[in-house]
């Protein structure tokens, strides 16, 4: 386990600013709104580049930057940034810069499928990265047949990541996620769940219906799913639903910022028991002050509060040239795999030329790969083929009062690391469809 040193940083953190946080899904979404709209912005260059003589390798990037989830594409910006700009002042890939294009989604399928379409249109684009989970589940058909690879930034959508080959997905999906919600809970004792839904987007209440069917079947009680508006002064009566029925799980499928304020409430009406939190609807700094927390968590993302050398080097770019971008987030974690894994690909093929056809036959010399722990399995991608479902995860627990959390030791590691990168795999249960 890591030394528990790390410490929060108030300036490190975008999330306060804005009224929510995603969940893992199609969409394990958050509610909520933010201001933000701005529609596009290339990712500027601290000068880092200028040494470097090969052609750049040019990746677009659709992220929500405004819109119900605002802070996932925000918090993609800054560890983008980082990536770039730390990948560039270290001698860029094979002596190739890296430039990084960002247009705003703004968290809706139009606002997605018209950036997608002008990368995809653009010929000096070698790859599209994605991080939009209201949107993603709606892009199948314009990926489908893809002459540019398309690329994760934490996405979880089964609708698209593990259906469409060219679109390469390293991260636990939707499915897997609300299983994971279960089985953390279980793991940390307790017997009866419930399902805490953002009422703004239809599919978290599905979610909570799945959650159940999956629940009952491993013999734990289902306690109900719901509905929590972000743009509620009160969620007594919600709470007291959850104590009435002696839950003793509660599942948080909405915003970190939103569930802060549920926490508080359900605490004060008598909650004893556990929150279930996940990804990043999961905040260090935001749950940390409510009196009484306790969760178990998990995170698709590898563990930030690691000591391992490739994540304590994250967290120092990040410190460098992303000081106002979340770092402690599943979310922020997954994205940096994601940039780290196109880097492992291209330097396994070593291309005579970069352009979106090399970048694409690449990405396809991926096979068993953990980058040593980054990622929750060992990855493989086949041509033709669509991307093989993640069904590993990092397990944690994070009560008020503690640094960081702290890691769930996995029976047998999923991906062969140890300590805290050492991986826990649950797999699917296709019966219930999850």
């Amino acid at each position: 386990m890591s030394s528990r040193i790390l410490t929060l940083n108030k300036a490190m953190r975008v999330g306060a600013v804005f009224a929510v946080a995603g969940v893992a899904s199609v969409a394990l979404t958050a509610c909520g709104g933010s201001s933000n709209d701005t529609s596009t912005s290339g990712l500027s260059s601290g000068g880092s580049s200028s040494s470097l003589t090969g052609t750049p390798i040019k990746i677009g990037y659709v992220a929500s930057k405004s819109g119900a989830q605002a802070t996932n594409g925000l918090a993609a910006e800054a560890v983008a940034h980082a990536w770039q700009e730390s990948t560039n002042a270290s001698g860029g890939i094979l002596g190739h810069p890296v430039e990084i294009d960002m247009v705003d989604s703004k968290n809706t399928v139009p606002g997605a499928t018209s950036a997608a379409k002008a990368f995809l249109a653009d010929d000096s684009v070698d790859a599209i990265f994605m991080t939009d989970l209201v949107a993603e589940g709606a892009m199948a058909d314009l990926f489908k047949d893809t002459p540019v690879p398309v690329i994760s930034g934490g996405g979880s959508s089964d609708l698209l990541w593990s259906k469409v080959p060219g679109v390469f997905q390293n991260v636990s999906g939707s499915d897997y996620t609300i299983k994971s919600y279960i089985d953390q809970s279980k793991a940390a004792g307790a017997k009866s769940f419930g399902w805490a839904a953002c009422a703004e987007v239809a599919v978290c209440a599905t979610n909570g219906e799945k959650a159940e069917d999956y629940v009952k079947s491993i013999g734990m009680t289902a306690t109900g799913v719901q509905q929590f508006s972000a743009s509620a002064t009160d969620y007594t009566a919600q709470c007291l639903a959850f104590t009435g029925k002696d839950t003793d799980a509660i599942a948080f499928n909405i915003g970190y910022a939103v569930g802060a304020r549920v926490a508080t409430d359900c605490l004060q009406q008598g909650y004893d028991g556990i929150f279930s939190v996940i990804n990043s609807g999961f905040d260090q700094e935001a749950f940390s002050k409510v009196s009484g927390f306790k969760s178990a968590g998990g995170t698709q993302g590898f563990p930030w509060w690691s000591d391992d050398a490739k994540v304590v080097a994250y967290r120092d770019a990040m410190n460098k040239y992303s000081p106002d971008g979340v770092y402690t987030s599943g979310n922020s974690t997954a994205i940096w795999s994601s940039f780290e894994l196109l880097q492992k690909a291209l330097e396994n093929a070593k291309p005579a030329e970069i352009n979106r056809s090399t970048v694409m036959d690449a990405m396809y010399t991926i096979k068993d790969e953990t980058l040593d722990g980054l990622l929750p399995e060992p990855i493989t991608y086949t041509k033709g083929q669509p991307s093989k479902p993640v069904g590993c995860n990092w397990l944690f627990t994070f009560n008020a009062g503690d640094d960081n959390p702290e890691g769930i030791a996995p029976a047998t590691s999923g991906n062969s690391a140890t300590g805290d990168l050492a991986s826990t795999c649950g797999g699917y249960l296709p019966g219930l469809g999850i």
